[in-house]
């Protein structure tokens, strides 16, 4: 089931345009053993030295994902912007968007696929990096601390660990990443992206709770008209319950 074919080929088509003025591609690190923070992992006050993602500067998170094709494997990470050692002292705008290869999504486990990927992000545990709880939909604010940038932490670190977590789940073969933190602009440009998505989950979490599909009574209606996999799952779900 196909859900964000247009939000892989924007990506696809601004990564095409990066490479030419600023695109880095981080190493990944398979095995990538950083230390755990554990539950003393706070960082606060004068222990932060870079934050990201405050909501004044600004901040995106999404995920997506899509059927692998045959070569998929492992993972990518792509930067734009400053990595984490040239930026101490700084807080700089953070868009992280996720992105999946996977196997086997159907309409009766989609749903609770991507509530076990969405999870996946909260489970990176990271000594020195803290993800702050934020109450908006499609964001993600973080800081990184003294000790920990001086010990070598980095974006290319995060993304290799986020590879790690995903790739562990039986059905991703891939998970690349992209993240962003040259200007709020930059991350901006995101945002109808992240609202799309934010869209299209919220009408596969109504069609997978709901008793009545009724289309007619539904306010995702205009949603799953144009999204080729929510009509495939509210099909498959409709001949469930007849």
């Amino acid at each position: 089931m196909e859900f964000f074919g247009e939000q892989f080929a924007f990506i696809d088509d601004w990564l095409a345009d990066r490479r030419r003025r600023g695109l880095q591609h981080l190493d990944v690190t398979p095995t990538m053993a950083w230390p755990a923070g554990g539950k003393r992992n706070l960082v606060i006050g004068q222990d932060i030295a870079v934050e990201l993602g405050h909501p004044e500067d600004g901040s995106l998170a999404s995920l997506i994902w899509r059927a692998s094709r045959g070569d998929d494997h492992g993972g990518r990470i792509w930067l734009v912007g400053p990595d984490l050692p040239a930026a101490k002292g700084r807080r700089l705008p953070l868009a992280k968007v996720v992105m999946i290869h996977g196997r086997g999504f159907d309409a009766d486990n989609t749903y609770a696929r991507y509530r076990q990927l969405e999870s996946v992000r909260y489970g990176v545990d990271l000594k020195g990096y803290m993800m702050r709880a934020a109450s908006q939909v499609s964001r993600e604010w973080s800081r990184v601390s003294h000790a920990a940038l001086a010990d070598g932490f980095s974006l290319g670190i995060l993304g290799s660990a986020l590879i790690q977590a995903y790739t562990t789940l039986d059905y991703v073969d891939r998970e690349d990443v992209l993240l962003l933190t040259s200007s709020r602009d930059d991350v901006m440009t995101f945002k109808p992206l992240a609202d799309r998505v934010h869209a299209v989950i919220a009408a596969m979490s109504g069609m997978s709770t709901a008793l009545d599909l009724d289309c007619g009574n539904c306010s995702f209606a205009p949603v799953c008209d144009a999204v080729d996999g929510l009509r495939a799952m509210h099909q498959a779900l409709e001949e469930k319950h007849d």
